[in-house]
């Protein structure tokens, strides 16, 4: 069970040499890897579909991109634990993005495997207003297509897939997102992994985005179990996706760590707490604290979940 945390923002606002190193000083034993930072969403509005990717281009094009950055993963003796695909997936005023994007998630597979990295969070796609194309039934159907279009390649690496408990916006407030309902994300997983005849999918469990919906972690993780494979560990105040780390917002850390517990969840502690990393929100020389103090706190957690 490693600690691990986003390599965002830390590596992007100190670079790759001291980013890494900074990470591992603080305690951390791994890395969530921002590659979805490699497409900017607003491209996907309007921007032809090409060239806005390196994930459109070969395994060794893609490779020799992060060349740098594996370097120094490497010689700081992290782990990948996980990585965030590009999202989103699709936009219903642009429907050919879909195409577009499972040619990048597969790249993105075959990235993964190549560098070690287990999982792979890949957002799924959500009913959002307004959308007056889709209904709950078309985005489901287009939730399978995503999925099933990796089978062929995720069935000959070791990565695991994993969808996300996820919320969607409104002009009255926040909704349910794909998997943010845990029996809808246990038919997605179930049925994902029945067709490829291997565990290839999973859940990447967001503790803020549950505490956004009202969710609470001894209804929803029981029902999943097992298929949690990844976490997105960060707090919030109930109202907005601040992704703070814990005790700073109104989750019941508690809750999450006796759960966890339960299921046997044996995988890592990811950290999704970029919000109190960036320096252009604090001093730059209170970073390396503030990482500490995050590591700390998953040192905690991962105590009480092996208790």
């Amino acid at each position: 069970m490693l600690l691990s945390v986003q390599s965002a923002t830390v590596v992007n606002d100190f670079g790759s040499e001291l980013g890494y190193k900074m990470i591992r000083e603080a305690g951390f034993q791994a890395i969530d890897w921002n590659i979805d930072h490699s497409l900017k969403a607003k491209d996907l509005k309007s921007a032809p579909l090409e060239d806005l990717c390196i994930f459109e281009k070969s395994l060794d094009e893609c490779l020799a991109y992060y060349a740098e950055q594996l370097e120094q993963i490497h010689a700081n003796g992290l782990t990948i634990a996980q990585a965030h695909a590009p999202f989103p997936a699709y936009l219903p005023e642009r429907p050919e993005t879909l195409d577009y994007t499972i040619k990048l998630y597969r790249r993105c597979i075959e990235f993964c495997h190549a560098v070690g990295c287990r999982n792979l969070v890949i957002h799924g796609i959500s009913l959002a207003n307004p959308d007056n194309t889709n209904t709950p039934e078309t985005v489901k159907a287009l939730n399978y297509k995503l999925y099933e279009s990796l089978m062929d390649i995720l069935v000959k690496t070791n990565v695991t897939v994993c969808l996300e408990n996820l919320f969607s916006g409104s002009p009255k407030g926040l909704i349910e997102g794909t998997c943010s309902n845990p029996n809808e994300a246990v038919e997605y997983i179930d049925t994902l992994n029945a067709k490829a005849g291997k565990e290839c999918f999973g859940l990447c469990l967001d503790t803020g985005h549950l505490n956004l919906l009202r969710k609470s972690f001894r209804i929803y993780v029981p029902i999943l179990g097992r298929r949690i494979k990844a976490l997105h560990i960060h707090d919030n105040n109930g109202t907005a996706d601040q992704h703070l780390m814990p005790y700073v917002g109104t989750i019941n850390w508690d809750h999450f760590c006796d759960t966890l517990r339960e299921i046997g969840y044996d995988g890592d502690l990811s950290f999704e707490t970029f919000a109190q990393t960036r320096p252009s929100q604090l001093n730059r020389e209170l970073v390396p604290l503030f990482l500490s103090t995050i590591a700390g706190i998953g040192q905690y957690f991962r105590e009480r979940i092996r208790a």
